[in-house]
């Protein structure tokens, strides 16, 4: 259990980490090139969910997200499923949902700041956050395990 406990700690330290140095070192809007026309560094104040859907539904966040990180510690501390990659993805939407909370608690809303244009498609293309690829991980690492435990059947 102490493993998934430094996972969760150091996730959500990472990702705060590289929020209060995007905020100290990158201007609101300021785009830098990493990787022209892929991936850049780009400082976005986040008022909704991903796609900036639910804009200014603070109250609606704060919800969702008790709810969820209820539901998240649960599974990870008293859950009776504990094989590893299902482990692993709970704590990694642990990990981004509590981050992504201290922005908003703290903020008002979440930076954002990693941004991504994948072969210049709408849908990929975006701005997200490390608490953001947290969630996004854990998400497909949880389908995986549901794929692997439903072919056992």
């Amino acid at each position: 259990m102490s493993l998934y406990i430094v996972l969760l700690v150091a996730g959500i330290i990472i990702d705060q980490l590289v929020k209060w140095w995007t905020v100290a070192q990158v201007m609101l809007g300021q785009n830098i090139s990493i990787i022209p026309n892929v991936l850049a560094i780009d400082h976005v104040n986040n008022y909704g969910a991903a796609y900036n859907i639910l804009n200014n539904k603070r109250w609606l966040f704060y919800i969702i997200t008790i709810i969820a990180v209820i539901i998240f510690s649960y599974l990870l501390l008293k859950g009776k499923e504990r094989r590893p990659l299902f482990l692993t993805s709970i704590t990694l939407l642990l990990a981004g949902t509590i981050g992504n909370a201290i922005d908003r608690v703290f903020r008002g809303h979440v930076v954002d700041m990693i941004a991504i244009n994948l072969f210049n498609l709408p849908f990929l293309n975006f701005v997200c956050n490390i608490a953001d690829i947290l969630i996004t991980s854990g998400v497909i690492l949880l389908i995986v395990y549901l794929l692997k435990d439903e072919q056992k059947k």
